[in-house]
């Protein structure tokens, strides 16, 4: 057992197919302990006088097909120091069951919308679970970026009012990346940081190229080019040299029949690339199957030789 004075919130974006978790605590690898998350199964923040069994137990119940109550009860009766645990559970189908037991430290106590579950303990206040879901709910973006926006609004609040020390963004989805059932779209953690929620933000941002790729894909796959251009749009004007975000758009090109412009997209990627990651570049174009409506012109295999 562990004590996870802490936030956190579980979500789903039920058009995307993704379930996420993020968290802050004053207490060392936090990450490591709350966030449980399984693509089409569901999402699980456990912590306070922290079960570690709850997340992997809950997970294979709600895979069972348990309904997110089901399943935290199941957990919950089974446990004699319940009242000193706090827990979120998300469904496949977004339906939500938290518990915060009587035992937890003050300020602690949950809050849920359609589609998220907020909960803490050892808070400065009840606003900050309150600015949790309020910024979620009114920020742009992809999954991550308003898991990330309501982490940052519950510190403006208050937060744990011991302090930072650790945090964690995890947002699963079925076969994310190229190769196959791999489920973690983003996975990002902070064990032991000064301000880690700012160290997650420039984490994020790392990461964040790499699925506006894999999302360009999932748009394109089912047939909804308009909204993998306008992902795109937006990442091209936070960041139009990223090498993630140009092989983005080479694949739309490449999907949608503008072979012109995705080998115009190729050329200005290499010749701003540098020169240790050409060749690189060069493979990952001439094996992923994104841009294999390419593959078969001339200029694509002169650009992409020599790898």
């Amino acid at each position: 057992m562990s004590y996870l004075a802490t936030y956190s919130i579980v979500a789903l974006d039920a058009e995307m197919g993704e379930f996420g978790v993020a968290v802050q605590s004053r207490a060392f690898r936090a990450g490591a302990i709350v966030p449980h998350a399984k693509a089409g199964v569901g999402a699980i923040a456990s912590q306070a006088l922290a079960n570690l069994s709850y997340g992997p137990k809950g997970l294979a119940l709600l895979e069972a097909g348990l309904s997110a109550a089901e399943t935290l009860e199941k957990l919950i009766s089974e446990d004699e120091h319940r009242e000193h645990r706090q827990l979120a559970v998300i469904d496949s189908q977004g339906r939500i069951a938290q518990h915060t037991g009587r035992e937890c430290l003050a300020w602690a106590g949950h809050r849920a919308g359609a589609s998220w579950a907020a909960q803490g303990n050892i808070l400065a206040s009840s606003e900050v679970i309150a600015a949790m879901g309020e910024a979620f709910e009114k920020t742009d973006g992809i999954l991550a970026e308003r898991l990330m926006a309501a982490l940052e609004a519950a510190q403006a609040a208050g937060g744990d009012r011991r302090g930072q020390q650790a945090g964690a963004i995890l947002v699963v989805r079925a076969n994310a990346y190229f190769d196959g059932p791999f489920d973690r779209l983003v996975d990002i953690r902070v064990d032991d940081h000064p301000e880690p929620i700012r160290e997650l933000r420039r984490l994020l941002e790392i990461a964040l190229p790499s699925v506006y790729l894999l999302n360009t894909r999932f748009f394109l796959e089912r047939r909804a080019p308009e909204r993998a251009r306008a992902l795109l749009d937006r990442a091209s004007r936070k960041n139009p040299q990223q090498p993630l975000v140009r092989l983005a758009l080479v694949g739309y090109y490449a999907q949608t029949q503008q072979p012109s412009q995705a080998l115009r997209e190729i050329e200005l990627l290499l010749a701003h690339a540098p020169s240790e990651d050409r060749e690189s570049m060069k493979r990952y174009l001439r094996t992923n199957a994104f841009f294999a409506p390419l593959h078969h012109e001339r200029e694509f295999q002169r650009l992409t030789s020599g790898y």
